[in-house]
Order: C-alpha cells, then structure tokens, then sequence
C-alpha cells in the first residue's frame, strides 16, 4: 500500500525527499529550537521558505502543482465546549510569496497559536463544520476540489450539548469527503469511543480505504493496526502484519 498521510510533523519527516514538480523540488525542514519545535517549513526549489504548518496538520501533495493542507480547530473551554470544524486549504507552490525571515516568522505563528501561514498561494479553502449526526451529508465545496479523490480525515463530531457535557468521553469519527458527489459520511468511531481507552495517551493517527475489500484500516499511537467493519464504526480484526509504512517519531 502507498504511505498514507498522517500529522505533522512526525509524518512529514518520514515523506521522504519532497514534492517533485516541475520547477524543481520542494522539501520540508523542521526546527529543533524548543520555542518553535513542532513547526514545519516547505521549502522552495531556490531555498526559500514558503509556508509553515504546526502540529497535527495533513498534508497531499496533489500532482499538478498545488499542495492539499487539512486541519480541525481544537476544542476550547473559552466559551462552551464546541465541536471542531474542519478547514481544507489547496495552495498553487509556483504562487508561493518566499518569507525573508523564516525564524522570526515562525516565532509569531506559534505565539498566535495558527495552524498554517503562507502568502500568495492562490489559495481555495472550504471549512465544514463538524455539529453533525452520523451518516451522509451533503456539503457545498469551491469547484477547486470537485476532481479531488475520497478524502479520509479524523476530527471530532457534535453535537454540540453532548460534547460540552462529556470531557471524560470522546467523539472520534472518520468523515469520508466524497468531493465529486458534493457529500460526506460520518462514521463514529464507536469501538474507541466508548472503549476502555486512555484518550490522552491513545489515539487514531491515520486510516485509508484497503484495495482488496474496500474496508477502512488504520493505525494509532499505542493502539495498533485494524481493519474495521462494513459499517465502518466498529473493529472487524486486529491486525498483526503493519498496515503502513511507519515513521520515525521523536
């Protein structure tokens, strides 16, 4: 099976050399200065620093040019206790705007707590909001992600009274973006959900759709890997062969 995206930037250290495009390559570099640890930055071909992503951002390249970035906000307690929504960002590399000075900029990307920076980029972005039921649901996204392939993302679910009332529960779920058909599945994750899970400690890092069944399989810090069933909430099989390729991890 083909690496499948997990967060940043464990992940991205593992990407190997780097987004090949035509104008050159493109690569990511990390900081070990304990101020900014967690921050990565993309490269251009000339050298020079372009965009910066924290910690638990996806990221696809897309094989024309532009670079897929995905992220949900995180739950606060400032306010109520909301169900995160989900922000997509499509970026054209070539468009680009080089920052002069990489270290000074990541500095105030992690004291204002952003997830993503860049300039220029021609972005397109579309946000969903994750109060939602469990089953299909129709979104209305830019033409920019009409020919983008099923998209797999992990994030919280609502609604919004259960997730202000629980913080001893949690609400994982897969939503299964079908850009073409201008819908998304939310799929629950039940088995971990309600199971005996340290939800500090464990977590879901990354799925994908298997090939042979169609079935999603996945893997998770001190969880490991599993296929789930039909129904896409529950645990089919725990398995014992890696279902991925595995990072490095600090």
């Amino acid at each position: 099976m083909p690496t499948t995206l997990g967060p940043s930037p464990w992940y991205l250290k593992a990407s190997g050399a780097g987004i090949d495009t035509p104008e050159g390559l493109w690569r990511w570099e990390f900081y070990d200065d304990a101020a900014i640890a967690g921050l990565s930055r993309l490269l251009s071909p000339h050298g020079e620093t372009v965009l910066f992503i924290d910690f638990n951002c996806y990221v696809q390249s897309l094989g024309d040019g532009r670079l897929l970035v995905w992220f949900e906000s995180t739950r606060s307690a400032q306010g109520g206790c909301e169900a995160p929504d989900i922000k997509f960002i499509i970026v054209v590399l070539a468009a680009l705007t080089p920052v002069t000075d990489h270290e000074k900029m990541a500095l105030e990307v992690r004291k204002n707590k952003e997830r993503i920076r860049f300039q220029g980029g021609l972005p397109s972005t579309y946000e969903f909001s994750t109060v939602v039921q469990e089953g299909v649901q129709s979104i209305c996204s830019p033409a920019e992600f009409g020919k983008l392939q099923e998209i797999l993302v992990l994030a919280d679910f609502g609604p919004k009274d259960e997730a202000s009332n629980n913080w001893d529960s949690m609400y994982r779920a897969i939503f299964a973006f079908d850009f073409r058909e201008q819908q998304v599945t939310v799929l629950p994750q039940k088995w971990f959900n309600t199971g005996s899970y340290d939800f500090g400690y464990q977590w879901i890092t990354r799925v994908q759709r298997e090939p042979a069944t169609n079935q999603i399989v996945g893997e998770g810090i001190r969880l490991g890997n599993f296929r789930l069933d039909s129904s896409g909430t529950q645990i089919e099989e725990w398995l014992d062969q890696n279902v991925f390729s595995h990072p490095e991890r600090e």
